[in-house]
């Protein structure tokens, strides 16, 4: 506060010794004086405002139309007002009232920042009801500072550099929707930190771009936060040559020094578009003015950009309500069961199981809520004559809690009336189960899908989905089924190159891989033959084993020897037996299992060489008397990446 008492008082002081100064006759003279006296004047009613906290230019009413070649005590109130709003400064040795080159330029910038169009400097009736409802006058209170609000850098001229930045926008707008963001833009502050307040954007040459398509436009943050808004219509939207404009002002957005900031338009739509003017004149291109964007730095100069306004631009297509756009899509969940061989000991008859999970899927809906009316679940059992059937009920769930039952009729189970609703942009994970019965030691596979064609479903206005927004289909892998056999799992794979034994006097690297089993007998006693038997449990590829080459499986290139060994396990039973053991009902061993193959052919020949894993295809056993073999008792697992090896450099 002392150094603006001390400001002022020199201030007056000199303006007293500048009274007491006598003036020359000369009229070059006494207009310089005049000047000086002018800027003196501006400059005690800044201290003064700096002593008070508050900047005040004295209120005038304008009731004049002012141009070029103006003169008088309008033209003066007029400058006036313009140096106090930073818009105008008069040169040395130029007096106040006249209405020259300067003076015009001066409006036409007051005119930009005010969103007046056209801006061309003419201070006429538009020009004059902005400056009259503001009395005149401008008034900022509080503390004085340097640059608009939230400048940190005053005094500091910058820069402000806006360019398009789209990436992530919507294509399509949808009737009705609110804050579609139709188009986006960086802008970026260099050197001081710049307050933007005002973008202008060109909306196109029709006038249906805002009496039919768009009712309202905001200015948004990155983060989503309205800046401004304002209602399109034919007060807000000017028309400049054959395209229409619409500038929005009032706000202050501060982009610090050295940084980018998003920016978005975005739009509000009629609730209902013709459909005739979608088709004309979607999709709509709206772009930035020339120098649309205008920002003010640290020391209140306006600063301006894009200098081509076209180069910040984004075509929108226009659609009918997204309701009428909703689509669903079925697809497999990840915690679908695996395929698998499951016994089952349930029932009088010990051949039946209860709401067997057989598939789990996701229902997802997009652009509308989607009510799912009706849906069919497909229930495919092999070997129903010898085997089990699931021909009695399917259960539909979703998570824990139970939606519907629906009998099984010719392979489906049809739910009728479930009114199950996905809200737009969400999924819905469904499961699938169902009642098995009548299950032998014959293997059985059972496999259910779920598909959008057999889905009824509608949008939020009620109307039914068409074929072609449904989409997707979840089928099942195949669980296989028996009441009786073992259930085997995979707790370890390995695998290596070994060492170069002699082959046919040439020497040959081999590929070991190793499997650790877990083989529980259930429904009764399993038989296994030995590595010696004629039905081993594991043989080589002709029985248990494949080896994959890049990732393929292959059989075309023979090695010279593949080689399968394991040993017979403790707490199984071998008395009467020759090269098999027995594996009583309810017990469980573990089984290493090693798979050899050498890296040369028969003929000495190298084999290929490539990148080889070894995969098991299958289990044999015998229960009472009959021996399954892999392909038409146990290889679920055939294929399966789950049981199959890393890959490793071979020969």
């Amino acid at each position: 506060m002392k150094l603006k008492s001390k400001l002022f008082a020199s201030a007056v002081a000199f303006t007293m010794v500048l009274s007491m100064v006598a003036v020359p006759v000369s009229a070059q003279t006494t207009a310089e004086l005049t000047a000086q006296i002018n800027a003196l004047l501006a400059q005690i009613a800044q201290l003064q405002a700096q002593i008070s906290g508050t900047t005040t230019t004295a209120g005038t009413t304008f009731t004049t139309d002012l141009t070029l070649g103006s003169k008088g005590a309008d033209v003066v109130a007029l400058q006036t007002w313009l140096v106090a709003q930073g818009h105008l400064v008069m040169p040395a040795g130029v007096a106040m009232g006249y209405f020259g080159p300067l003076t015009k330029a001066a409006v036409a910038k007051y005119q930009v920042s005010a969103g007046i169009t056209p801006a061309a400097g003419y201070f006429g009736p538009i020009t004059r009801a902005k400056v009259n409802a503001m009395g005149g006058t401008t008034t900022t209170g509080g503390t004085t500072t340097t640059g608009p609000t939230g400048i940190t850098t005053p005094g500091v001229e910058g820069t402000l550099t806006v360019t398009n930045s789209n990436a992530g926008l919507v294509t399509t707008a949808y009737e009705g929707d609110s804050k579609a963001a139709i188009l986006g833009f960086k802008a970026e502050a260099k050197y001081s930190d710049i307050a933007i307040q005002r973008v202008k954007i060109n909306l196109g040459s029709s006038s249906k771009v805002y009496n039919a398509f768009y009712k309202a436009l905001h200015i948004t943050d990155d983060a989503g936060n309205v800046l401004k808004s304002v209602d399109l219509n034919s007060s807000t939207v000017v028309k400049e040559g054959s395209n229409y404009y619409v500038t929005v002002t009032g706000f202050n957005y501060v982009v610090p020094k050295g940084t980018t900031k998003q920016m978005y338009v975005k739009v509000d739509l009629f609730g209902s578009v013709d459909s005739t003017d979608i088709s004309t004149y979607s999709p709509l291109t709206v772009t930035l003015a020339d120098n649309g964007v205008r920002g003010v730095d640290g020391a209140g100069i306006d600063q301006y950009s894009p200098s081509t306004g076209s180069t910040v631009t984004k075509a929108t297509t226009i659609a009918a309500t997204l309701a009428d756009s909703a689509t669903l899509k079925i697809s497999l969940n990840s915690s679908s069961p695996k395929k698998q061989d499951i016994i089952v000991r349930e029932g009088s008859s010990n051949n039946q199981m209860d709401k067997l999970t057989g598939l789990v899927f996701d229902v997802k809906a997009e652009k509308d809520d989607v009510k799912i009316t009706d849906m069919v679940i497909g229930v495919s059992v092999s070997n129903e004559s010898t085997g089990a059937d699931a021909s009695t009920t399917v259960y539909l769930y979703e998570g824990s809690t139970a939606i519907d039952s629906a009998a099984v009729t010719s392979g489906y189970a049809t739910f009728s009336d479930l009114d199950l609703t996905v809200t737009k942009d969400s999924t819905k994970t469904l499961t699938a189960k169902v009642d098995v019965r009548n299950a032998t030691a014959v293997r059985s596979a059972l496999i259910m899908t779920a598909s959008s064609t057999g889905v009824v479903a509608e949008n939020t206005q009620g109307n039914t989905l068409a074929a072609s927004y449904k989409t997707g289909s979840a089928t099942g892998y195949a669980i296989g089924i028996r009441n009786v056999g073992p259930e085997i799992t995979l707790t370890t794979k390995s695998v290596n190159v070994g060492a170069t034994p002699l082959q046919n006097n040439y020497s040959t690297s081999t590929l070991n891989a190793t499997f650790t089993f877990n083989i529980k007998a259930v429904g009764g006693d399993v038989m296994f033959g030995t590595a010696a038997s004629g039905t081993p449990a594991f043989g080589t590829t002709a029985y248990s084993f494949q080896v994959y080459r890049n990732a393929a499986a292959f059989t075309g290139e023979d090695s010279n020897a593949t080689s399968t060994s394991y040993t017979t396990p403790s707490g199984v039973t071998t008395s009467g037996l020759d090269e098999s053991w027995t594996l009583s009902d309810g017990s469980t061993i573990t089984l290493p299992v090693t798979f050899q193959i050498q890296g040369r052919t028969s003929s000495g020949a190298s084999l290929t060489s490539g990148l080889y894993s070894i995969g098991v295809t299958g289990l044999q056993y015998t229960v009472g008397g009959t021996t399954y073999s892999a392909a038409t008792a146990m290889d679920f697992m055939s294929g399966e990446a789950d049981w199959r090896t890393a890959e490793v450099s071979f020969p």
